[in-house]
């Protein structure tokens, strides 16, 4: 069968008989052929790939042919030209140090010819010629990649990816410890504010203490003092009790403990001096008496209030909640 081009008459690929020198040849499509791209490994094509590209070849543009026989030829293993893992590949495998493991590693692969492959030179599987180590490298590439990726890989020395690990080791190491440094950083700071409250708590008990104590001691002289004399000095309570009010006034929140505070300052008794008559006529010792047990019972009773501030924050913080929701209650006085 012939077809008419531009190029003049030709046979056609799909099979048939051509005339050539006055005789009749038979076109036989070979058992393997040959394909070199630029820059890539010899591959050997099956005869019907070999047909299949000819009729694309012939059909479709010059251009389209010759991108898809690059297509089909592209190697698996080479990396891109200009990329960072081909030069290391280059640098690398190509050392003086690496240059008989290179070949070593080709060769296991079968990739070289092992009786005359040495570093010096080498010579392919495929039928080709001897060159060196370099040559092979970039016409045959995909082999060399293949070759050189198998020798780092089996070194465990693989500069390439290990290099850009260690670029974001730091990161990678951060973010992992962000967690527990997180962790640290709360309990750090909890544990601050724990020993600032507690420290707090300390100091507000001393001086509660101090206080209640200097108090109790004036107030109890005081009353016995009043039993047997209705004009017994005063002044020793006065002092006590201004230096307990000046420990109330320093009580901090929740806002339930200095509401409390504030309660017990208001009622602290003992502001002024008991009386000696009542109704116009002077008080006797059993009427003094009287008075000062029912004083004494309301000195101990305000004073083991004020004691009670000192009681932890968690507690007072309930009483605020407490005291907000019965007050937002409905129903509930305003």
């Amino acid at each position: 069968m012939r077809q008419k081009s531009r190029h003049g008459t030709v046979a056609s690929p799909l099979g048939g008989r051509v005339k050539g020198g006055g005789a009749t040849a038979a076109i036989r499509p070979p058992a393997a052929a040959v394909i070199r791209p630029p820059a890539a490994a010899v591959i050997r094509l099956p005869a019907a790939t070999v047909i299949a590209l000819s009729a694309v070849a012939v059909i479709a543009s010059p251009a389209v042919a010759v991108v898809a026989s690059l297509g089909a030829a592209a190697p698996a293993f080479a990396a891109s030209p200009g990329s960072t893992e081909r030069d290391v590949q280059l640098v690398y495998c190509l050392d003086t140090a690496h240059r008989g493991d290179l070949v070593s590693a080709a060769v296991r692969l079968g990739l070289l010819r092992p009786d005359v492959s040495t570093p010096d030179g080498v010579k392919p599987v495929a039928p080709v010629g001897r060159m060196s180590l370099e040559s092979w490298a970039v016409r045959h590439e995909g082999d060399f990649a293949r070759a050189c990726t198998a020798l780092m890989a089996a070194s465990s020395d693989a500069p390439g990816a290990p290099a850009e690990k260690k670029q974001d080791g730091w990161f990678e190491a951060f973010l992992t410890s962000l967690p527990l440094l997180a962790v640290g950083a709360l309990l750090t700071l909890g544990g601050q504010i724990s020993e600032r409250l507690a420290s707090e708590r300390r100091l507000l008990g001393q001086q509660l203490d101090a206080g209640v104590t200097a108090f109790r001691t004036a107030a109890r002289a005081y009353l016995a003092a009043y039993e047997a004399d209705p004009q017994a000095d005063h002044t020793a309570v006065v002092t006590a009790r201004e230096a307990l009010l000046g420990a109330l006034a320093q009580v901090a929140g929740p806002g339930a403990r200095r509401e409390r505070a504030q309660s017990l300052a208001d009622r602290l008794p003992l502001e002024r001096p008991l009386p000696g008559a009542r109704g116009g006529s002077l008080l006797g010792t059993a009427a003094r008496a009287r008075d000062a047990r029912e004083v004494r019972r309301s000195v101990e009773g305000e004073l083991r209030a004020v004691s009670e501030l000192n009681r932890r924050a968690l507690y007072w913080r309930w009483r605020t909640v407490r005291a907000r929701l019965t007050r937002q209650a409905p129903g509930a006085a305003v």
